[in-house]
């Protein structure tokens, strides 16, 4: 890619970043509408230790992943011109990496067992070492695709695989009796079949390539985000290690589902989303007002659906633990409830981390998550006398932390007030509170109707959903509005004449009736709202 790409006219980097969104969106949504009939079908073949005993494996097997990628798919994307011996560099180094460091999870997993005092952990991840090469050989293609920005066929890939993977191999060897061993075999299975499908679309040079000035530029970007990307996951990871080794694989696995359970569709409304911004927002990473207009519009309209549904989750617990994982699993009912507000604010704060990624602000990032490091094990030690609980509001508190540190990288990098970061929440916070107490009528009324818990769970998705798309697309508040009209803006540039671009121009004058009149020329200065 040329650095000309970054001047490229606005509105088709506009309609392929909307478009993107579409179907990394779709992939999400029905990934994640699997992961939950999967997670509802194995929570009732398996025992929470099962779930357990997985969590620290991963542990292990993330720690040695992201040595083993070293940034490479993330320079790929970044780097504003690539050549093909780029490419023949970033694969050869992904797959050697994945060899050397795979090798050496099999060789260290016996290790863990001074960590977590778990044998079972051993083997399990020894086996999900696998992984580690698999994902090397995949790394290059899935790059490339998110480069160029084809995500119909990434969705294509990932939901095809997550099919064959987890509801084929999975599923049947549960049912078969296979017990933890049919989680690894699924995990497994997927990676390889991701491999396999993403380079039969793409098609690369596999050819070895050994000149270390094609690896230089990749290394230096990439190196520092592997770096920043192993912090992040001790950050993650430490709940995880501490609860595993001091109360045992068994409360691991009710941590490890309610987790689960709560950042699962926050994740699907983001990730979507986050797939397409780090590419897009990596072709303007030297326009500061341009990036600035984008990274706003992004949390605004992010958070507007986030805080809501984590409110609505919190609200909703009882019923999600009941009919996703079932009657033994009602310890994680008050950790959901607890674990939705950080689930949130971490998924929001995440945007500013792609901001810092693109703008290869990467020693800054740095410190901050170091900062973050530093406190949250203060956290866990002050609060480990209330259990579980404990840990659960530790990472609150950690995730407030967190947010406002990006807030400052913010201010300081983008020029951004900090009156006008706050108010990013406003919309958001608002929807949430109303949702909280729509769903807080809703309760007292399916009470006496004594309804079964997915039934209630059902009730509670369509009222929310039809609650929530009102106050979003109705009745927005001022700040949500004024993003949504300039994100119409942008996509009736596209399409002026078509049927979908007139209704869009009719939505738009009912969100701003003042602006009946044609839409002025574009300008990219004034109204940016995708890259």
């Amino acid at each position: 890619m040329s650095t000309s790409t970054v001047t490229q006219p606005r509105p088709s980097l506009t309609m392929t970043t909307v478009q993107g969104v579409k179907w990394s969106t779709a992939a999400t949504i029905l990934t994640a509408i699997m992961q939950v009939g999967y997670t509802a079908i194995m929570a009732r073949l398996l025992s929470p230790a099962a779930f357990g005993v997985v969590a620290l494996a991963n542990v292990v097997l993330r720690f040695g992943g992201y040595f083993a990628q070293m940034g490479m798919e993330q320079a790929i994307i970044q780097k504003q011109e690539l050549t093909r011996h780029d490419v023949r560099a970033a694969f050869t180094a992904s797959v050697l990496l994945g060899i050397v460091f795979g090798g050496l999870l099999i060789l260290l997993a016996p290790l863990s067992i001074y960590i977590f005092h778990e044998p079972d952990v051993v083997p399990v991840a020894q086996v999900l070492a696998l992984s580690l090469l698999l994902t090397g050989m995949s790394a290059t293609a899935l790059s490339l695709l998110r480069r160029g920005m084809q995500f119909r066929t990434l969705a294509i890939v990932e939901v095809s695989s997550y099919v064959a993977a987890y509801g084929g191999v999975g599923v049947m060897m549960a049912l078969n009796g296979y017990g933890v061993w049919s989680l690894v075999a699924a995990s497994v299975a997927q990676g390889l079949l991701v491999g396999l499908l993403a380079y039969l679309v793409t098609r690369h040079s596999v050819l070895p390539l050994l000149s270390w000035r094609h690896y230089e530029p990749l290394w230096n970007y990439g190196s520092r985000i592997s770096l920043i990307s192993f912090l992040e996951f001790i950050g993650s990871a430490l709940d995880t290690l501490i609860i595993g080794r001091v109360l045992g694989t068994a409360l691991l696995g009710v941590y490890n589902r309610a987790w689960m359970l709560v950042s699962l569709p926050m994740y699907m409304l983001t990730t979507s989303v986050s797939k397409v911004i780090f590419p897009a927002f990596s072709q303007v990473q030297a326009d500061q007002a341009r990036m600035r207009k984008v990274y706003l519009s992004s949390v605004t309209l992010v958070a507007s659906l986030i805080l809501p549904t984590a409110a609505g989750m919190m609200m909703a617990a009882p019923e999600l633990v009941y009919s996703l994982l079932g009657p033994k699993w009602g310890d994680s009912i008050p950790l959901l409830r607890v674990m939705g507000f950080t689930s949130g604010l971490m998924l929001i704060t995440m945007f500013g981390g792609i901001v810092s990624d693109a703008r290869a602000r990467l020693r800054e990032k740095t410190i901050i998550i170091l900062q973050y490091l530093l406190v949250l094990p203060g956290l866990f030690w002050l609060l480990h006398g209330w259990g579980l609980m404990g840990y659960a509001v530790a990472l609150n508190v950690g995730a407030v932390l967190y947010a406002a540190l990006f807030a400052r990288l913010l201010h300081q990098d983008l020029a951004i007030p900090y009156a006008q970061l706050l108010r990013l929440y406003v919309p958001g916070l608002v929807n949430a509170a109303v949702i909280g107490l729509v769903f807080g009528g809703l309760r007292l009324v399916l009470a006496s109707l004594h309804l079964a818990p997915v039934l209630a769970l059902a009730a509670f998705a369509l009222t929310g959903a039809l609650v929530l798309a009102a106050l979003v697309f109705v009745v927005p508040l001022p700040g949500l509005r004024r993003e949504l009209c300039s994100f119409l803006d942008r996509l009736s540039h596209q399409q002026p004449t078509s049927t979908s671009g007139r209704l869009l121009a009719r939505y738009r004058r009912y969100l701003n009736p003042a602006t009946a009149a044609p839409a002025a020329p574009y300008s990219a200065v004034a109204n940016p709202v995708l890259p």
